[in-house]
């Protein structure tokens, strides 16, 4: 078993420029549909790129009381608007609800980079929606369902990131996952760097780091999806030992099927939240 990394998580992720031996778009697949009535399409800046996201303010808000915020990382390695419904509830409950692309997707510039720029990206957006004038910056978390929730979980890393805690729904993935997906027919099309790397690797997902956690990640695991289980389990154990808050909750369904109630949790978890509590 390799040795956890002792040089902290930012300052190795700053050392190491990742080597791509393939540039390009994001091989998931998506339809340029407009936004439903009530939601925006915005553009957010995540270095030099300008991407999209879709955007919206609960009904009958101003700008004279803030509301919290949610930032929605969807799976798949492209955006559709099945993704925004599924986080609908939220803006129902009055929460104002950013969901945006990363990219290489859905058409952004950018190439897809599998858990690297795509994280910047994320901390983009969080930022970009922590200073719209009708949110709460204390109270904007972050969630995603698979690739989404590795992107939501690796959030938890960043100090100054205005986030006040971030939740995944089957999203905690391994170092070992980029080898066996590089090896496998369907997924070898996602792993565009040396997965044999542990500089790469290691660096994408949170196990390895989680000495260097600093914000709050709930890891919602469908009770049929028993690999991310296993993966949760183990860093909650790692957690526990660390003192770090990272927490594992079980809920109904399998990869799929388990959003909606990790979704639900979540939405009841933020809305009783009070910071400074």
């Amino acid at each position: 078993m390799r040795a956890e990394p002792t040089t902290p998580y930012l300052a190795r992720r700053h050392a190491h420029e990742t080597q791509l031996r393939e540039l390009g778009p994001s091989p998931g697949e998506y339809s340029d549909d407009a936004p439903p009535r009530g939601v925006q399409s915005v553009t957010y800046p995540s270095g030099e790129l300008s991407l999209r996201a879709w955007y919206a303010t609960p009904l009958g808000a101003s700008g004279s009381r803030s509301a919290p915020a949610l930032v929605y990382f969807h799976g798949d390695f492209a955006f559709g608007p099945d993704d925004f419904e599924a986080v609908r509830p939220f803006l129902d409950a009055g929460y104002v609800v950013m969901a945006p692309t990363l990219r290489g997707e859905n058409g952004n510039p950018g190439d897809f980079e599998l858990l690297w720029g795509e994280v910047d990206d994320a901390r983009a957006a969080v930022e970009w929606l922590a200073a719209q004038p009708m949110v709460d910056r204390r109270r904007v978390y972050a969630f995603g369902h698979s690739i989404g929730g590795a992107v939501a979980a690796m959030l938890s890393l960043y100090p100054q990131l205005p986030l006040r805690m971030s939740a995944s729904c089957g999203g905690i993935y391994v170092p070992e996952t980029f080898g066996r997906w590089a090896a496998s027919t369907g997924n070898r099309e996602l792993v565009r760097f040396d997965p044999s790397d542990p500089s790469e690797t290691e660096l994408r997902v949170l196990g390895p780091n989680l000495p260097w956690m600093v914000h709050r990640h709930v890891a919602y695991v469908g009770r049929d999806d028993p690999w991310f289980i296993d993966n949760a389990a183990a860093l909650e154990r790692r957690a526990w030992e660390l003192g770090k808050p990272f927490e594992k909750i079980e809920v109904p369904g399998d990869h799929m099927a388990s959003l909606a109630p990790a979704l639900a949790a979540f939405l009841e978890l933020t809305y009783l939240d009070i910071p400074g509590s």
